[in-house]
């Protein structure tokens, strides 16, 4: 009993200095100086077409080029320009324009008006954007990239001049098929619905591609949904039935899925955001590290933040059943 009393004492003891060690430290950061961001994308809906019926290699699956010229015309449809007084569907054709804020703001980034934006396709000025009136810092894009053309833009703002480095763009593989896939989750406890998507790669190594997603009209905008790949060990290849979305889907779920040819600067780029964002919080996690783009500041010589992206994309749609299947 005596040993159980002294027991308690010295617990009771070892909270009190515990809590005497704790300390509120606050810290007393300067104010922060603010830089331009750059979140860009020049793109449309230029879908590669192979010259004939295409087989996969090593299967018996055959996409014919007559099918596969619908699956672009219905892609056609998708509102890829502006249209967020529709639906919040990324337009991928507008320059935003923000600079960082102080390190425990939460408020919205503030917005660059007044900016003078000049899109350059193959060293020649194509087109100098306008700002649009009722969105604050977003400059639209008008310019129908083409297939095979570099782009990057000049930047006019806070009293400096940025630029981009080019980026090539290319046409993007369609999305041949996307189905709904009821089955196991992950730890098999219970069955849920996922994602498959099928596409096709060009041949030829050093592609590289990313996938955006909109759930019921909203964009997805979680690192973890972040989804990329190159070709290595893929090239020429069919992509049939991959989860790139990587989530459960509920019942009666619209997915919007757009896949994008990019550089592979972009994917570079993509990817550390990912590492950065998506994969923090254990202790083997990698150490933070820059996220550099692709904007330059010309007057300063340092590096700006943000990326401008001229990507192709090809669309398709998920719609999930309201039901499950029948045992």
């Amino acid at each position: 009993m005596k040993k159980f009393t002294l027991t308690i004492a010295a617990l009771i003891a070892s909270l009190f200095i515990f809590q005497a060690c704790q300390e509120e430290i606050e810290l007393d950061l300067p104010p922060n100086e603010p830089e331009l961001v750059v979140e860009a994308y020049l793109s449309d809906l230029d879908i590669f077409i192979p010259q004939s019926d295409l087989t996969c290699p090593g299967t018996d699956i055959t996409f014919s080029k007559d099918t596969l010229q619908l699956i672009a015309l219905f892609a056609s449809f998708f509102p890829v320009d502006s249209v967020e007084n529709v639906a919040d569907f990324f337009p991928f054709k507008k320059v935003v324009l923000t600079t960082t804020a102080d390190y425990f703001s939460n408020a919205t980034p503030p917005a660059v008006s007044g900016a003078t934006v000049d899109l350059y396709e193959n060293d020649v000025l194509v087109e100098t954007l306008i700002e649009d009136a009722s969105i604050p810092g977003t400059y639209r894009i008008t310019h129908n990239p083409e297939n095979g053309n570099e782009y990057f833009i000049r930047i006019k703002a806070l009293g400096n001049e940025y630029e981009t480095t080019p980026e090539l763009y290319e046409s993007v593989p369609p999305i041949a098929q996307i189905d709904a896939v009821y089955g196991p989750n992950f730890i098999g406890d219970s069955s849920i619905y996922t994602m498959a998507l099928s596409t096709i790669e060009q041949q030829g190594e050093g592609d590289f591609y990313r996938w955006m997603f909109y759930l019921n009209n909203k964009y997805v905008s979680s690192p973890s949904n972040i989804a990329t790949t190159n070709d290595q060990g893929l090239d020429g290849l069919c992509l049939l039935g991959f989860d790139v979305y990587g989530s459960q889907l509920e019942l009666s779920d619209t997915l919007a899925v757009f896949q994008m040819k990019i550089t592979e600067d972009f994917f570079n780029y993509t990817n550390t955001i990912r590492t950065q964002t998506a994969f923090v919080g254990s202790p083997f996690d990698s150490p933070p590290a820059p996220v550099t783009g692709n904007v330059k500041n010309l007057t300063t010589g340092k590096n700006a933040y943000g990326y401008f992206a001229a990507a192709a994309i090809s669309a398709n749609v998920l719609i999930i059943p309201d039901t499950v299947p029948a045992p």
